[in-house]
This record gives C-alpha cells, structure tokens and sequence, in this order.
C-alpha cells in the first residue's frame, strides 16, 4: 500500500516546519531615572551599591548594587554622597550612567514659634 507512505510524506514537512522556532525578539534599551545614596564603592568590580527610590517601570525602592561601566562615571561617585543617574536596561543586563551629584534635602525647619497673648 502507498497511503501509509503518502500520509507520512504530507505529515512529516508540516511536523518538521512546526519544530522550527523562531529567532527571539530584538532586545529594545530602555533607561530609567535613578535617585538615591551611594552606601558604598567595590573598586575591584565597579560596582556602586546605592540606596534608592522607585524607579519607575523597573523595581520597587530598595538597596542594590549596579555596575558602573564607564570610568568617568565612576569616577563621580563617592560614598554618602546623594546622587541622580540612568539605569540603561538592555534584556536581562543593567548598568548604571549619567551619574550626577545633587544636594542632599536640608532637614525640616522647626515650625515658627507660637505667639502667647
């Protein structure tokens, strides 16, 4: 009988074609504003662990280290310091850049004294 030999020629291209998988999507960069302290400075693997705030669309606050690839940046950093930066996200993969230094938020004013009649 040929139909056993013809089903399994029909069948085997269209079983073949449905293993094939597709290449993975493009990875898009994406960057994230981060505001936070540095706590502290590992030189041997340049990485900056800093104190932050949400970073919106990417994590909840928290205290994390981030790799800082860029010598430059690096060199802005030092602990204690209050800074601003960019998360660049790039898939699984994340590093921080654009570090800058702001002023750290001057303590509350005591409130004004009361008047006494």
């Amino acid at each position: 009988m040929n139909a056993p030999r013809f089903v399994l020629a029909a069948v085997l291209p269209m079983l073949l074609v449905g293993c094939v998988s597709k290449p993975p999507a493009p990875v898009t960069e994406k960057r994230h504003e981060i505001r936070g302290e540095v706590l502290r400075l590992n030189a041997k693997d340049k990485v900056a662990m800093i104190k932050h705030g949400e970073i919106k669309d990417f994590m909840e606050a928290m205290t994390m280290g981030f790799e800082v690839r860029e010598d430059a940046q690096w060199a802005k950093l030092r602990e204690g310091m209050q800074m601003k930066g960019i998360i660049v996200e790039l898939g699984q993969d994340y590093w921080l850049t654009a570090v800058e230094e702001v002023p750290a938020r001057a303590p509350a004013a005591p409130p004004a004294p009361k008047e006494t009649k």
